[in-house]
């Protein structure tokens, strides 16, 4: 078995307390292996109005430009904060989390990838899903799943 070789970690953040937790963690993993941090943080997709003709499309396109934007401003302060000590970027994408965290990963290289998770049950679970279930279930590196 070879020896795990860290060099870039993607990190998903979602910019709750518990994304604290999971930056602390990629960090931690990065100091380890003097490896790079991606921290990404997924804005959600609202224009999907599934049939409801009612709902102005530009809008929704304004509005997820807004929340885009202000997705940004709050990765370069999260990156200031928690990046101290290693290389690390910030990344900001719009559309299906799940999805965008497993091909950034492909993107960047990534050799490993933290996440949180809400550890929801039941229903919740049923209509949410989680994406970090969906992402240890894709990935072809190792992930790191965190629940605060």
């Amino acid at each position: 078995m070879q020896p795990l070789s860290i060099k870039k970690v993607l990190c998903a953040v979602d910019f709750s307390q518990q994304s604290e937790l999971v930056a602390q963690q990629a960090v931690a993993i990065a100091k380890s292996f003097s490896a790079a941090v991606e921290f990404l943080h997924i804005s959600p997709v609202m224009s999907d109005s599934g049939g409801h003709h009612e709902v102005d499309p530009q809008k929704v396109r304004s509005l997820e430009q807004e929340i885009f934007e202000s997705s940004s401003g709050a990765m370069d302060r999260f990156v200031q904060t928690h990046a101290a000590g290693i290389e690390a970027t910030g990344k900001v994408l719009l559309g299906y989390p799940a999805e965008l965290i497993l091909q950034r990963a492909k993107e960047i290289g990534a050799d490993f990838i933290v996440i949180g998770t809400h550890g929801r049950k039941g229903v919740e679970h049923l209509f949410f899903g989680s994406v970090a279930e969906k992402v240890v279930r894709a990935a072809t590196v190792p992930v790191l799943v965190s629940r605060g």
